[in-house]
């Protein structure tokens, strides 16, 4: 099993890719794109500021984590396959 800090790069890098994704394509505003980025920056910096010599995360920071997966697959312009991506990884690590 990956280490829980990797396992958040994986999914901050495909929401990333998926944010500047929808920008390009006019799917998402400019403003959008920053308000995700912002949201997903604030998340991903505390948690690997928490854990940075902590290979495993406390139950409220799961939920916080949990949450925000939620918000990313329920959006509209995610693509199918990020959404499967995005799943597989949460599920199979979890």
């Amino acid at each position: 099993m990956r280490d829980q800090k990797e396992r958040v790069y994986s999914i901050e890098r495909l929401t990333r890719n998926e944010f500047e994704y929808a920008l390009e394509l006019n799917l998402i505003t400019q403003e959008q794109y920053d308000n995700y980025l912002q949201e997903l920056n604030e998340l991903t910096s505390y948690i690997y500021e928490k854990y940075k010599d902590d290979p495993s995360f406390y139950p409220d920071d799961w939920d916080q984590i949990n949450n925000y997966y939620e918000k990313i697959v329920a959006l509209d312009f995610v693509r199918g396959y990020i959404k499967e991506g995005l799943e597989d990884s949460w599920l199979i690590e979890m």
